[in-house]
């Protein structure tokens, strides 16, 4: 009496087994469509970061240098920009936090800046310096404060500075 070597169970399972292999894995048109669509969306929300571009904002240190009240009562604000930054443009708006001062001023550039002054230079008119840095005036309307009591304020300003990819900024891909 000869007997298989094998069960007939086993031998079942496991061709049972092997035609499951052989079918290819299907997915729902759904799900392929919506996988596409998120891949799509992704694609295009990295071009947009990667075109559009945005303000570049940078703190630099300021100090009021003059008061005017004519023709409209404004302060005259000098911001040291680093020689390494690209220099704002006329009419940029910036803010400005001042020593001593709860509320920011907010301002607008008038001139744009020169050459760059050297440290020893920067020292000398401000008492601080960073590095070397070009000199840019902003202008900033004040109401009901007295004007003797800002000049000569030190303190910091936001001002733009050129502008950048906005994925380099989210990214932290940039300076």
């Amino acid at each position: 009496m000869s007997r298989p070597i094998y069960r007939e169970e086993a031998l079942r399972r496991y061709s049972v087994r092997e035609q499951q292999a052989d079918k290819p894995l299907v997915i729902r048109k759904a799900w392929f469509v919506l996988f596409w669509g998120l891949v799509a969306l992704l694609g295009a929300a990295g071009a947009g970061l990667a075109v559009v571009q945005v303000p570049n904002l940078v703190t630099v240190q300021v100090m009021v240098t003059g008061y005017q009240a004519e023709p409209a009562s404004h302060f005259d604000v000098t911001a040291q920009v680093p020689q390494d930054r690209d220099l704002p443009r006329a009419g940029d708006e910036a803010t400005v936090r001042l020593a001593g001062r709860a509320r920011p001023l907010s301002c607008h550039v008038t001139d744009p800046g020169g050459p760059v002054v050297t440290v020893e230079r920067l020292k000398k008119r401000f008492a601080t310096a960073t590095g070397p840095a070009r000199l840019a005036v902003l202008s900033c309307q004040i109401t009901g404060e007295q004007p003797d009591g800002l000049l000569r304020r030190s303190g910091e300003a936001v001002i733009p500075s050129g502008t950048v990819a906005a994925g380099t900024l989210l990214l932290g891909g940039g300076s």
